[in-house]
């Protein structure tokens, strides 16, 4: 696998900053300083769930130690995976939380892919929720619902031309005939909204139909200035409001409903925490035992309520086992949505 240069600078820059590994098991934490790293600006939903965790955790790992948030955007999430893969110390001083379609890049993109990392290699530690994903658009939108959406172009933002906020239109344009037309130039969602509203967009798919801006498209839906077009979801949610169809619903075959099937079994993965691959065992271990206790602390549940952060999570186990059933997936369906997802002009691997 080949490092990039920017990759292999940080490394030499991260290498002379960071501690050396020298004790292991339970004494290893005592004193330290972990980075957490994410992938977007903060503000958004990862960097919120990255500073709950970063709060709680260091309760339950031994010693104590000190969490920080360290922020690494770049090509939709691409860029803080590669550093988390190729460069980071793989001795439990830095973990990760990644956007949840970023693991699952090289799946789906081959070739084509930014991504410098094998999935399935990740040292995972568990994702804090599992998500749905929802289509908006805003009232001064050319189309309300995904039948006009089939008949005028519909600009929408995305932070990045691997994620799934650009993934999903194009899927859509491509099984249903939709007129989406993705401007990958956003940082992160708290940015594309900032643009709806000024007008620059039409609107947005959104992977992580929940916290703050769930909150926040509803609140425009209620004052009429929102409308939800289609659930990114394999169930309806039972909590969507009346009428919002299900992308299952609106595909016309078995083939079809397979491709959605694979790209949106990894809303399972609705916020992952994973540290380098080869993080020792025993200090693995100890951060899915801390993520455990953590995602069960009464506090971090208020602090969580409070914030409008959904807390339904995964553990590491499942996380990892998850993560190799994609991995699994037949060459025909993949070859396919291979050929579906790619972005825009560039060439199947």
């Amino acid at each position: 696998m080949r490092v990039s240069v920017g990759v292999a600078l940080l490394s030499m820059i991260w290498g002379a900053l960071s501690p050396a590994s020298a004790a292991d098991g339970g004494d290893f934490f005592r004193g330290r300083e972990l980075s957490v790293m994410v992938g977007s600006d903060p503000g958004g939903g990862y960097d919120g769930y990255a500073r709950l965790f970063a709060r709680f955790m260091p309760r339950y790992l031994p010693g104590t130690p000190v969490m920080v948030v360290r922020n690494l955007p770049g090509a939709g999430g691409i860029r803080s995976a590669n550093f988390i893969y190729n460069v980071a110390p793989k001795d439990g001083t830095t973990i990760g939380i990644l956007d949840r379609g970023i693991p699952t890049a090289p799946l789906l993109y081959g070739n084509a892919s930014k991504a410098q990392f094998d999935g399935t290699r990740f040292a995972w530690i568990g994702s804090a929720q599992r998500e749905s994903g929802m289509g908006v658009v805003s009232d001064r939108s050319p189309a309300h619902t995904i039948a006009e959406a089939k008949t005028v172009d519909v600009m929408l933002g995305s932070n990045g031309a691997e994620s799934d906020p650009a993934m999903y239109p194009r899927l859509l344009n491509a099984l249903i005939g939709t007129r989406f037309k993705v401007i990958p130039a956003y940082k992160g969602q708290p940015e594309m909204f900032n643009a709806v509203e000024k007008g620059e967009l039409h609107g947005l798919f959104m992977s992580g139909w929940s916290g703050a801006g769930r909150d926040r498209v509803l609140r425009w839906r209620a004052e009429g200035k929102a409308f939800l077009l289609v659930q990114m979801s394999l169930k309806a949610d039972p909590d969507v409001p009346e009428g919002v169809p299900l992308i299952m619903d609106l595909l016309a075959n078995d083939d079809d409903r397979r491709v959605i099937e694979l790209v949106l079994a990894r809303l399972e993965l609705g916020r992952p925490f994973v540290a380098p691959p080869g993080t020792p065992r025993d200090r693995l271990d100890a951060l899915r035992e801390a993520f455990r206790r953590a995602t069960e602390d009464p506090g971090l549940r208020v602090e969580a309520a409070r914030q409008k952060f959904v807390i339904n999570p995964i553990y590491g186990s499942e996380a990892e086992a998850l993560i190799g059933r994609l991995y699994a997936t037949s060459p025909a369906v993949l070859e396919r949505v291979r050929r579906l997802t790619l972005p825009d002009g560039t060439a199947p691997p």
